[in-house]
């Protein structure tokens, strides 16, 4: 199978200049609006807000390196927060109050994309520009996506390689974090549908879903493996998902029994491609993804024409989805095995 990576620059990671501060209870928001920053009595900088998912796991904090590196370079103001729990009702609470506050733009990946619709339009008529990224809501009225993948081309790519790995026959289980997250699912809608067109000798048996959280995705790939003894193998399409399934497998005695696959970031899995626990896993580098991200909402709030071929420093030529006018593709995604992990040593 075919490696690809993208060809961008180099970047140097590393904080950006300013400090920001929050006033917002545990949730994450207050009743009483904040100030932006420490300096916003700076008016000739633009406010971008950036929420991901939930904070404190690897992938967004990667995502988080990238973004506040764009927003240096470009000398905007960058508030990052957002939930400790993959919940659509606090992702609320963050946009509501960077409504009141006034920000410039606000780049959401939602966890629920239906709840977001009355919020997007509320920030629209204030003149807040609302982009997605990571996880789209296509029916909230969004300006843009900031997509990290081809949906169609990682699900496929997902299912061809496991397929391979159980020689096309056999007892197969989805491991995903959420059955909101339109990221996610679309991957596996993608995946179960190749499977059902190209591999009729392979059976989708289960469907867990752990929450975001690698021990819960331990837990329930052992319970899993307990309750199909003849199981050959899973697709895990969270970062979480797939380290805990791989300790699952390792656990249980299964490896080189069931094979797995899925997206995750490479600094947790070098150990267990070393032991064969698995051959291989995808990403992209999750960085670009937040820098990309900030780029695209900053020139859409200067009123740039984002079409297929325009140019964002850094990253050349945008690539648009062909399906969808509004959605911007960051790169084709990179397939990590043992013989080119060493490569990606991205500290995360």
């Amino acid at each position: 199978m075919q490696l690809f990576k993208t060809t961008t620059p180099s970047f140097s990671w590393q904080l950006s200049g300013f400090t920001l501060i929050y006033l917002f209870a545990l949730s994450g928001c207050g009743e009483k609006d904040a100030p932006l920053s420490a300096d916003n009595n700076n008016t000739s900088r633009l406010v971008i807000a950036m929420l991901p998912k939930l904070k404190n796991i690897a992938y967004f904090d990667a995502c988080h390196q990238g973004a506040k590196q764009a927003a240096k370079e470009l000398d905007i103001e960058l508030i990052y927060d957002g939930p400790n729990e993959p919940s659509g009702s606090e992702q609320n609470k963050f946009m509501e109050t960077w409504i009141r506050q006034g920000v410039d733009a606000i780049c959401v990946a939602p966890n629920q994309p239906l709840a977001i619709k009355r919020i997007v339009q509320r920030a629209q008529e204030r003149g807040i520009k609302i982009l997605t990224w990571d996880s789209d809501a296509p029916e909230s009225g969004r300006l843009f996506m900031v997509n990290q993948v081809d949906d169609t081309r990682l699900g496929q790519l997902l299912m061809d390689d496991l397929a391979e790995q159980m020689n096309q026959s056999g007892q197969w289980a989805v491991v995903i974090a959420s059955l909101d997250a339109s990221n996610l699912n679309s991957w596996r809608r993608v995946a179960e549908a190749r499977a059902k067109e190209q591999y009729p000798d392979m059976e989708l048996v289960d469907t867990i879903v752990t929450r975001e959280d690698e021990n819960v995705a331990r837990q329930k790939v052992e319970t899993l493996l307990n309750k199909y003894p003849d199981l050959k193998g899973m697709i895990a399409f969270d970062s979480n998902s797939v380290p805990g399934a791989a300790e699952a497998i390792l656990r249980s005695g299964k490896t080189g029994q069931v094979a797995l696959t899925g997206n995750t970031t490479p600094g947790k899995m070098g150990p267990y491609l070393d032991q064969g626990v698995l051959k291989s896993f995808y990403l992209w580098d999750p960085r670009k993804l937040g820098d990309l991200t900030i780029r695209t909402a900053v020139a859409a709030v200067n009123g740039k024409d984002l079409v297929p071929g325009t140019e964002l420093s850094g990253f050349g030529p945008l690539n648009f989805s062909s399906e969808d006018p509004t959605m911007i593709i960051l790169s084709d995604p990179i397939r990590f095995t043992i013989d080119n992990i060493s490569e990606y040593d991205w500290g995360f």
